[in-house]
């Protein structure tokens, strides 16, 4: 048992440290100097594993077909009852256009919300200045001020339906994505998520979406950073309108439990990957703080070509994808002192959401209860100063044609530096040591806790 032991850990220390070599090859593959130009980004050949259709140009995708009213499948395709005929005849328009005309290169923001008012200017700022051509809200029942406070702006629509959350949020989240998305990009969120991706200072997000278009992609695999403030929680109100970004800096992965996206059972098994080194997580700091084990990968960023479809258990999941060969961020603003009281206490109280989620808010309410000054920050806390932070850590993943586009895009730009190549090369390969030292840390104390549990077994036997 012991030898058995000691083999996993000595394979675990040696695929970890395989990943830091990998992406110092990718990082190192390009030769010193600018990168050839990008303007034909079609002719670009996917260095991942999708398989399927040819690469093709926006303009060239299969017509949308509409998803409502499909029956279910086996293999876990939503079975929902007709966007149209159950949530639009519920719906009111409150503000903003009715229609959004886009193109496939630029971005609409869809979002289901209730009760997000401390969230409005964060999360309009963050999207308006990302580029985000429109921000669609449905609100489902806000009593906070949210919807007033979104009238506010002119890049918003708000509609409003009074449906009950719990029976109908797929429908819900379904009819926007029906509506505003097909043959186009939408970013599907909750208002508490600001989404980014890996060198978002150099790839703006035009350049992206052209990206992901020449790629034939599908969808994006971004995921969930809990983000929180360096003071204790506390039951007190908060200020309106927070810098959310500036006042939560700070994250924390240490307990994460990681496993290969195309090894999980919720990942559909025909969806496609333009990388195989892209994973599923679940626990971080909500398990830690609360023994809450939440699932922390999504597919946010997705583009409705008719074959994609959304899939059970939750809403952010799709199948049928061709998932593109990076993942993003969703930087998740959940810990929001008096806030978080009040939503968890409503969730308990109404029960409007599932079961399961009804009963992860009755183990954050116990906590909050029992300590009044809850404190999330701990030593193997960090602050977020970008995304790139995370780029060489497993749970940000670029591809070697990825990083390809990140050096032209910035060659295109006219601020190609050799200097600047070497620095994201340095940042990440030390990320991604810090990230084996804190595993090898963590595989010796496994080994300690054996040792301790021989030495009581001894004990026992004795």
């Amino acid at each position: 048992m012991a030898r058995r032991r000691r083999c996993f850990e000595v394979l675990l220390y040696m695929k970890v440290l395989g990943r830091v070599v990998g992406l110092w090859r990718v990082l190192r593959s390009r030769p010193p100097g600018p990168c050839p130009d990008h303007e034909d980004l079609q002719d670009t050949k996917s260095q991942g594993s999708v398989v399927g259709e040819a690469p093709a140009q926006a303009d060239q995708r299969p017509p949308v077909n509409n998803l409502a009213g499909e029956d279910a499948s086996d293999d876990g395709t939503v079975r929902d009852q007709d966007p149209q005929l159950i949530v639009h005849p519920t719906v009111e328009h409150v503000h903003g256009p009715k229609e959004v005309t886009y193109g496939v290169d630029e971005l609409i923001v869809l979002c289901l919300v209730r009760d997000g008012r401390p969230y409005v200017r964060s999360f309009v700022e963050h999207y308006s200045s990302m580029g985000v051509k429109h921000l669609v809200f449905l609100d489902n029942g806000s009593t906070d001020g949210t919807v007033e406070a979104l009238k506010g702006y002119d890049s918003v629509t708000v509609l409003r339906t009074g449906l009950s959350f719990r029976e109908h949020e797929l429908s819900m989240r379904r009819y926007l994505a029906e509506r505003f998305g097909r043959e186009r990009w939408s970013l599907l969120v909750d208002i508490d998520e600001l989404f980014d991706y890996p060198y978002s200072d150099v790839i703006g997000l035009d350049s992206l979406l052209r990206y992901l278009n020449s790629k034939s992609y599908t969808a994006v695999v971004a995921q969930m950073l809990d983000m929180f403030a360096q003071k204790p929680l506390s039951d007190r109100p908060g200020k309106m309108d927070e810098p959310l970004k500036e006042l939560h800096r700070f994250y924390d992965i240490s307990n994460l439990r990681r496993k290969r996206i195309t090894e999980h059972p919720r990942c559909p098994p025909d969806n496609t990957y333009g990388s195989d080194k892209i994973a599923t997580f679940s626990g971080g700091v909500r398990l830690t703080v609360f023994g809450v084990n939440t699932f922390l990968t999504k597919h946010p960023l997705v583009f409705l070509d008719g074959k994609l479809k959304p899939v059970r258990p939750g809403p952010h999941w799709h199948s049928n994808a061709r998932v593109a060969d990076f993942t993003g961020l969703l930087l998740h603003y959940n810990f929001l002192d008096e806030h978080l009281h009040k939503q968890a206490a409503k969730a308990v109280r109404e029960e409007h959401r599932t079961e399961k989620g009804t009963i992860r808010y009755k183990q954050v309410l116990e906590v909050l209860e029992n300590d009044s000054r809850l404190s999330i920050k701990t030593d193997t806390s960090k602050e977020l100063k970008s995304v790139n932070d995370l780029v060489g850590t497993q749970f940000v993943s670029v591809s070697r044609e990825y990083m390809r586009f990140v050096e032209s895009e910035e060659q295109r730009s006219g601020h190609y530096f050799e200097e600047s190549r070497s620095e994201r090369l340095f940042r990440a390969f030390f990320d991604a040591k810090e990230e084996v030292a804190a595993l090898a840390e963590q595989v010796e104390t496994m080994r300690e806790q054996n040792r301790i549990l021989r030495r009581k077994y001894r004990g026992v036997s004795e």
